[in-house]
């Protein structure tokens, strides 16, 4: 018996661990707070299909001129429960499967052709005939080969029979990295949209290319690049492609692009003034039509402040929209002709702050998260009709009662799905 006590120790330290990681999520189930919505008027029954994802920080240690927080407990909240990341049980981490409700439908339909998929709904394309999927190899890129492949998958619903290709990305060798955008298959052919991003300061490029399967190549490659003289030599701009999210793996025509340009970045200035940040050059937006492959700009209506203005598409609906202390003013345009728009302004609920949390339009339906004033925790939560001008739901998130009350915590907000 004796020659054995090592091994039998061994054994027993290797269960106790293990037995303690599948058991963790009971353990720590009550470690953080729980938190409610509380309706202050209208239907609760609006936020039925909504999901909010969110992070919640135990302890924030403010100073004159920061916040800082050492721990971030990713959570989703609904009108139903509080669910936190570290909750899930070994089995829920090991099945991988994606929050997307569209992926989760893909994995439960078609779970084999799913399966060891990078699972972004970017990279799907889904109709009634075929369910493709493209990644990009791009680990010979930055080799003396420079070196980029799009690994394509397409499986036909009819026939249940899955094609691969393997086809080269024509690249400069001055690319840092590409990222798929889109994947669309209109009339039967093949278009990837990637954003390139670039080892100088050249600013992101966007890159439509238009794939022969047959003979397995590129025939065509559309390039949208936002360089001009407002952002001439300055990595300070930002350019971004909107997505709706809720159809990023079907059917979309027209795709708009983002642009934002600053004055290049003043590092005297930066150290004279703690709230320095570079001027606000200018804004635009392009629309991409991937049918005609022709272009368009959309200027910042009158109604707006550029510096301000934010964006979101949901179907094919371009919102714009600006925040002041009281109100939110809301312009709509269809991408499919920018003649057609509505102008609407919003009063925001008395009690929140104007910094936007988390804002999203769905079906005309604008759904927005601020902070409520003198609370770290408590956000206030509304949703808009945009055709009546009225709020369809007005409440809190706040924590359940019997949670830790405490000065020190926080929650942020950063996202949302609505079904």
């Amino acid at each position: 018996m004796k020659r054995y006590w090592k091994l039998m120790a061994i054994s027993l330290i290797a269960i106790l661990a293990i037995a303690v990681f599948y058991l963790q999520p009971v353990f720590t189930k009550d470690q953080y707070p729980e938190f409610t919505f509380k309706t202050v008027k209208g239907d609760s029954a609006e936020l039925n299909d909504l999901t909010l994802n969110a992070s919640y920080t135990p302890v924030l240690i403010k100073t004159n001129e920061s916040t800082f927080s050492y721990t971030q407990e990713p959570l989703t909240l609904t009108n139903r429960e509080t669910h936190y990341e570290n909750q899930q049980s070994y089995f829920e981490k090991l099945s991988a499967n994606s929050s997307d409700p569209q992926l989760q439908s893909l994995q439960k339909e078609y779970k084999q052709f799913m399966r060891g998929k990078y699972l972004d709904s970017h990279n799907f394309f889904e109709d009634d005939i075929f369910l493709a999927y493209v990644a990009i190899d791009e680990s010979s890129l930055h080799t003396s080969a420079k070196k980029a492949v799009f690994d394509i998958q397409i499986l036909n619903k009819n026939s249940k029979e899955t094609t691969s290709y393997a086809i080269d990305i024509p690249v400069t060798g001055a690319e840092n990295y590409l990222s798929i955008q889109k994947v669309q298959i209109i009339d039967s052919a093949l278009k990837i949209v990637t954003e390139n991003n670039f080892l100088t300061d050249k600013l992101e490029e966007f890159h439509i290319y238009h794939l022969d399967l047959g003979n397995q190549k590129v025939t065509k490659e559309d390039v949208l690049s936002f360089e001009s003289e407002l952002s001439s030599g300055n990595q300070n701009n930002m350019v971004r492609m909107l997505t709706d999210n809720s159809q990023a793996a079907h059917v979309e025509n027209e795709l708009v692009f983002e642009a934002h340009y600053n004055a290049p970045f003043d590092e005297e200035k930066a150290a004279a003034d703690p709230d320095y940040y570079p001027e606000y050059l200018g804004s635009e937006f392009c629309i991409y039509n991937l049918k005609t492959n022709t272009t368009h700009k959309l200027a910042v209506p009158a109604e707006l402040n550029p510096e301000n203005t934010m964006a979101l598409i949901d179907g094919t609906t371009l919102y714009l929209y600006d925040l002041t202390d009281d109100a939110i003013t809301v312009y709509a345009v269809s991408v499919n002709d920018v003649a057609k728009n509505t102008v609407y302004t919003l009063e925001l609920p008395a009690g929140s702050s104007s910094n936007r949390e988390w804002l999203d339009i769905v079906d005309a339906k604008l759904y927005l998260a601020t902070p409520t004033k003198g609370s770290q925790t408590e956000k206030e939560l509304t949703v808009y009709d945009l055709d009546s001008n009225t709020i369809l739901y007005e409440g809190i998130i706040e924590k359940a009662k019997g949670s830790t009350q405490k000065s020190t915590d926080g929650l942020n907000i950063y996202d949302g799905i609505i079904n």
